[in-house]
C-alpha cells in the first residue's frame, strides 16, 4: 500500500490494537510495563501505547530500562529520554553477568507492581524466532514463543507489524537514532538474510509463520487427539 502519513499511523495503530485486544488484558484497568531498550522497536511501543491509551485513565505506563554497562550506555540515556518525553515513569534495572533480559524485565516489572509487560517484538522477530526454532526442529522452542511469560503476562503488540514499517514510523516521529545494528549470532544473520529473500520473493511468508505458531499452539491447547505419522506421540496439553 501507498499511504500517506496520517493514514500509515492509522494501519500501525490498528493492528496494535487487534493484538492487544487478542490478549483480552485491557478490558479493565491495568498497569503496563514496557520494556524499553532505547532501540527503534522498544521506543514505538511506548509512544504508540501512550496514543492509544491517552483517555483511558484506568491504564497506567511504565517503563523498565536495562542498563548494559558502559557499551550500553548511548541506548540508557535514549531510552530515558524518550520516558521523560512521554511523562512515564521508570526504573532503571542494572545487568547482572549471565542473567537473561527477560527475567530482568519481569523483576522490574514486579517491583513497579505491573500486571502486564510488553516488549518490542515485531513480526521480523517473531518470523526469525519460529524460523529458527524450525531449522533447528526445536519444539519446545515454539512453544516457549508462545507462552506469556511467568508471574507477569507478557505481550508482543508489535509482533504483527513488519520491521520496515516500524522504522518508518519511528523515523517519522523522531524515536530513532540511527546507530549500527546490534551482532547477530551466525545462524540467526544468515536465517535473517534467508528468511528476508524468502519474504522478498514471496511476500506474506513472516505472516506465514507467525500463524503457523498460532495452529501448533491451538494444537497444544487442543491436545493434538489425532495419530502423527511415524508413531510419533501427540502433543499434550501439559508439554512444558
Amino acid at each position: 500500500m501507498h499511504l500517506c502519513q496520517a493514514h500509515f499511523d492509522q494501519d500501525v495503530h490498528r493492528k496494535v490494537r487487534e493484538s492487544l485486544r487478542k490478549t483480552s488484558l485491557f478490558r479493565g484497568s491495568a498497569r503496563v510495563a514496557v520494556g524499553l531498550s532505547g532501540g527503534k522497536d522498544s521506543a514505538t511501543l511506548l509512544y504508540v501505547l501512550k496514543n492509544l491509551f491517552s483517555c483511558r485513565r484506568d491504564i497506567e505506563l511504565l517503563a523498565v530500562i536495562i542498563d548494559e554497562g558502559r557499551e550500553g550506555r548511548a541506548a540508557l540515556e535514549r531510552a530515558r529520554a524518550l520516558a521523560e518525553r512521554l511523562q512515564v515513569p521508570y526504573l532503571v534495572k542494572s545487568l547482572p553477568e549471565a542473567s537473561l533480559k527477560k527475567d530482568l524485565l519481569e523483576e522490574g516489572a514486579q517491583e513497579m507492581g505491573a500486571d502486564i509487560l510488553a516488549t518490542g517484538h515485531n513480526l521480523d522477530d517473531e518470523a526469525l524466532d519460529i524460523f529458527i526454532s524450525y531449522l533447528q526442529g526445536d519444539v519446545e522452542g515454539l512453544f516457549r514463543l508462545g507462552r506469556c511469560g511467568g508471574q507477569v503476562p507478557w505481550i508482543k503488540p508489535l509482533r504483527r507489524i513488519p520491521g520496515r514499517e516500524i522504522r518508518l514510523y519511528a523515523i517519522a516521529h523522531g524515536l530513532c537514532s540511527l546507530d549500527s545494528l546490534s551482532r547477530a549470532e551466525d545462524l540467526q544473520r544468515e536465517a535473517k538474510r534467508c528468511l528476508d529473500g524468502f519474504d522478498s520473493r514471496h511476500p506474506g511468508t513472516k505472516y506465514s509463520l507467525l500463524r503457523s505458531l498460532e495452529r501448533v499452539l491451538a494444537l497444544q491447547e487442543a491436545g493434538c487427539k489425532r495419530p502423527l505419522p511415524g508413531g510419533a506421540k501427540p502433543l499434550s496439553a501439559d508439554v512444558k
